[in-house]
């Protein structure tokens, strides 16, 4: 039957009402992204702006380095189930893991951990994830001008770490910081925090 100019503008009318009807929903829903965006910046930032400050209250600690990674995957900051810190050193011509996060292995509590040093230390000490990282040794990516990304999927199967991510960042010395991570929940994070915050681990001794 051939369309006439009536019902083109009765289809028109009625697309025009669904839209108004979809459109308080929609700009609900986005409002509502908005909001727990800016709600998840703001947690970051209140995280990485005291991170220094605690730092500095364990110096002469040796592994300040799992500290500042229990915070940086708390959910309160970029919430990470599992991270998995190495730096890459061309003059020796290694890859070495140096501290590994793994949720259901570590404490919730942020502010307890940094209080009472000497509990969250030996909590690490038996966490098997946390070994696991540390007992990882393989020879520079940088030295032989290859990607992480060659080397990742071996570390990801020795770590029983399935949908992963890279983070990496230049660090002083020509060394190099890689962080493998798990995300806990489906929000995209911003590359450029991501490595803003991840670069702290740098100011940290290597133990």
């Amino acid at each position: 039957m051939p369309l006439n100019c009536g019902m083109l503008k009765e289809e028109a009318g009625k697309k025009e009402e669904r839209e108004a009807l979809l459109n308080p929903l929609e700009m609900e829903r986005q409002i509502m992204e908005r909001d727990d965006l800016q709600q998840k910046q703001h947690k970051i930032l209140s995280c990485l702006i005291n991170l220094p400050r605690r730092m500095l209250s364990l110096h002469g600690t040796d592994n300040v380095t799992e500290f500042v990674l229990h915070n940086l995957c708390h959910e309160n900051c970029f919430n990470i189930k599992k991270a998995a810190y190495f730096i890459d050193n061309p003059d020796f011509d290694c890859l070495k893991g140096v501290a590994g996060f793994a949720r259901d292995q570590a404490p919730d509590d942020t502010e307890g951990i940094w209080s009472d040093p000497l509990a969250f230390s030996a909590r690490m000490k038996v966490s098997s994830f946390n070994q696991k990282v540390r007992s990882q040794l393989h020879g520079s990516l940088r030295k032989g001008n290859k990607s992480y990304e060659e080397l990742a999927p071996t570390l990801a199967n020795e770590l029983g770490m399935k949908s992963y991510q890279l983070c990496s960042w230049d660090m002083k010395h020509d060394n190099h910081g890689i962080v493998m991570y798990e995300k806990n929940d489906s929000v995209e994070l911003d590359e450029q925090s991501l490595i803003n915050g991840m670069s702290l681990l740098s100011f940290c001794p290597i133990f």
